[in-house]
């Protein structure tokens, strides 16, 4: 069994075991509030929000957190690579995991391709004003999300936090 098998086996058993209940409708978001964001449970955020592309939002934080979902998974080697830019090495690995979850393989980051990605995270810690939610990826790679109270989603790449913003990149990588 898979690392990422034997997490998600874990996490649906203790969703299941606690009674955690999932909302079966996505919350209300789009680009258009400029961030990735949401509102109620953290845990269907993601399904609507996107795309992200080679012409839509190439250059941007946002960028940047689906770019640190192809580093977790092991689709990019380096963090170096989380640069902001959604260029053809980022469409060229986004069809390689699209590919691996069964997803359609356009190259897109997308509502399918982000609410896919969004079933690998786990809340961690609600604290401070603001939930910190971990991607799940492979061989012990995670990504360290952020959702503050205005529903607006942020990141770590090491100590640098910034929100994933669809209109600027402000990374110290980017």
């Amino acid at each position: 069994m898979s690392l990422r098998t034997k997490s998600i086996a874990l996490l649906v058993t203790a969703a299941v075991g606690g009674g955690v209940a999932f909302s079966a409708a996505p919350a209300s978001a789009s680009t258009s509030s400029g961030y990735i964001s949401g509102s109620g449970p953290w845990s269907d955020d993601w399904g609507d929000e996107g795309p992200i592309s080679t012409s839509s939002y190439s250059y941007s934080n946002a960028a940047a957190g689906w770019q640190a979902i192809l580093w977790a998974d092991g689709y990019f080697s380096s963090t170096s690579q989380i640069d902001c830019a959604f260029g053809s090495g980022t469409k060229t690995a986004t069809e390689d995991w699209q590919r691996d979850e069964g997803l359609s393989a356009d190259g897109v980051a997308g509502s399918h391709t982000l609410a896919k990605a969004e079933t690998y995270m786990s809340e961690s810690s609600d604290s401070g004003g603001y939930l910190t939610i971990v991607y799940h990826g492979v061989g012990g790679r995670y990504v360290t999300y952020t959702r503050n109270t205005d529903g607006q989603w942020g990141m770590y790449i090491g100590s640098d936090h910034h929100l994933l913003a669809y209109t600027y990149a402000d990374f110290n990588n980017c």
